[in-house]
C-alpha cells in the first residue's frame, strides 16, 4: 500500500468508522481498523460482529493493499498529526506514516482474520430522507432500555415500514416513545428491531443525503453518502405498542415546554436522595395551574405554571428523568400532556403535531 493524503482523510475514514470498534471483544484483529486502498480510493472498515461501519475516502492510492491497525493508537495518532499531506506506505505488517520530515509507524494485525462484511446489496430496500430519519432517531432512541438484565427487545428500537407510512417505536417499559411519517409509495415493506447501539450512530452521521437501505431477515444495511452501516437485527417480538397508548382522555392541558423543563429540573434537586435512588415531581393540575409543592429534609419548592386546561382536576407524581428527556425532543414552544387519570399513563407531544408522542406512566409515592 502506498498512498497519498491529508490529515482531515484520515479523521474522516478514522472517525465515521470508530464506533463500531468491538470494545470487549478478546480478538485483537476486532480491536482494529481495516484500512484499504484500492481504486482511487482508501476503504476504512471497522466491526463489533453486531454492528460495522464503512467508510470511503478519495485519495490518491499508487499501489494496493490493505492492513488492519489497532484502532485506539490510530485514532489517537490521527488527531494529533499536523496539517497538511500524509503519506501512507505499508511495509510487510508496518504502515509507515510520513508526514514533513517525520516517520511513524504502526504494527498491525494479520488482515485475513478481519471478519468479511458479506452481501451489502441486499434484495429488500426503500429510502428515506436523512434529516426526517435522524429527527426520528432523535424523538425515540432516549426511551430505549440501557440496563444489561433487560430483554434485548427493549435495547433497541422498532421501525415498521408499511405502505406509505415510517414508523419508529421505543420502550423501556415505564415509557414509550411513537413517532412515524408519511414516505410515499415504493420500496418493500419492513418490520425489525434494530440496536439501539446502531440508532445511535446513524443519528451521529447523518445529515441530509438521501438514506437506502435495504435488509433481509437478519440483517440491514444504511447506504448515504460514502458510509455504509451495516447491523444485525435484534431477534425477539416486539410488544403490541398500540394497545398501551391510552384511548380515552379525561385532562388535557397545554403547557410551555421550557417552563416546564425548567421547574421539574429545580423540583429534582431536592429528590434525589430519596429511598427509591431516583428523582421525582408531583403535579397538581387544577384550574389552569400546574403546581408543584414539595419537600424533603434538604428544603421545599413550590411553583406554579399557568397552563390551559380541559377536563379535571388531578394529582400525579412522574420520575423527573423521564419528563426532562421528553421535553428535549419537543422543539414546539408548548406541549400538550393528555391523561386519563392520575394512575394511568400520561401522553405528551408537540403542540400541532399528531405524528408524535411521548407516553409516560405515573410513579406510585
Amino acid at each position: 500500500m502506498i498512498a497519498l493524503c491529508t490529515k482531515e482523510d484520515l479523521l474522516d475514514g478514522v472517525g465515521k468508522v470508530q464506533k463500531a470498534v468491538s470494545a470487549r471483544n478478546t480478538l485483537p484483529v476486532l480491536q482494529g481498523i481495516k484500512i484499504s486502498a484500492g481504486g482511487g480510493e482508501l476503504l476504512f472498515e471497522a466491526t463489533d460482529l453486531e454492528l460495522g461501519i464503512r467508510c470511503r475516502v478519495p485519495v490518491n492510492v499508487q499501489e494496493e493493499g490493505v492492513m488492519v491497525l489497532p484502532a485506539a493508537l490510530l485514532t489517537e495518532l490521527t488527531r494529533r498529526l499536523p496539517e497538511g499531506a500524509v503519506r501512507l506506505e505499508q511495509i510487510e505488517n508496518t504502515l509507515h506514516i510520513f508526514y514533513g520530515e517525520a516517520n511513524f509507524q504502526i504494527n498491525g494485525f494479520d488482515a485475513d482474520e478481519f471478519p468479511e462484511f458479506g452481501n451489502m446489496d441486499l434484495e429488500k430496500n426503500f429510502t428515506l430522507d436523512g434529516l426526517q430519519l435522524k429527527q426520528m432517531i432523535r424523538q425515540t432512541i432516549y426511551a430505549r432500555a440501557i440496563t444489561e438484565d433487560s430483554r434485548a427487545v427493549f435495547s433497541g428500537v422498532l421501525m415498521e415500514k408499511k405502505g406509505g407510512e415510517i414508523r419508529m417505536v421505543c420502550t423501556d417499559t415505564h415509557r414509550l416513545t411513537y413517532v412515524f411519517l408519511p414516505l410515499g409509495e415504493g420500496g418493500s415493506d419492513f418490520r425489525g428491531i434494530i440496536p439501539g447501539k446502531t440508532t445511535v450512530e446513524i443519528q451521529r452521521l447523518l445529515d441530509d443525503d438521501p438514506v437506502n437501505v435495504s435488509f433481509d431477515q437478519a440483517k440491514m444495511i444504511f447506504k448515504f453518502k460514502n458510509l455504509d452501516i451495516m447491523t444485525r437485527l435484534i431477534v425477539g417480538q416486539y410488544p403490541n405498542y398500540e394497545s398501551v397508548i391510552p384511548k380515552t382522555c379525561h385532562m388535557k392541558a397545554r403547557i410551555n415546554t421550557r417552563q416546564l423543563a425548567s421547574v421539574v429540573e429545580r423540583a429534582a434537586l431536592l429528590s434525589r436522595d430519596n429511598s427509591m435512588k431516583m428523582a421525582f415531581v408531583r403535579f397538581k393540575i387544577e384550574g389552569d395551574v400546574l403546581t408543584i409543592d414539595q419537600n424533603n429534609e434538604s428544603g421545599s419548592i413550590y411553583e406554579k405554571i399557568e397552563i390551559e386546561q380541559e377536563g379535571d382536576d388531578l394529582q400525579l407524581s412522574f420520575n423527573a428523568r423521564y419528563l426532562l428527556d421528553m421535553v428535549k425532543v419537543i422543539d414546539t414552544e408548548h406541549l400538550i400532556m393528555e391523561t386519563g387519570g392520575s394512575a394511568n399513563a400520561s401522553v405528551f407531544r408537540p403542540d400541532g403535531a399528531e405524528n408524535y408522542i411521548s407516553l409516560v406512566l405515573p410513579m406510585r409515592l
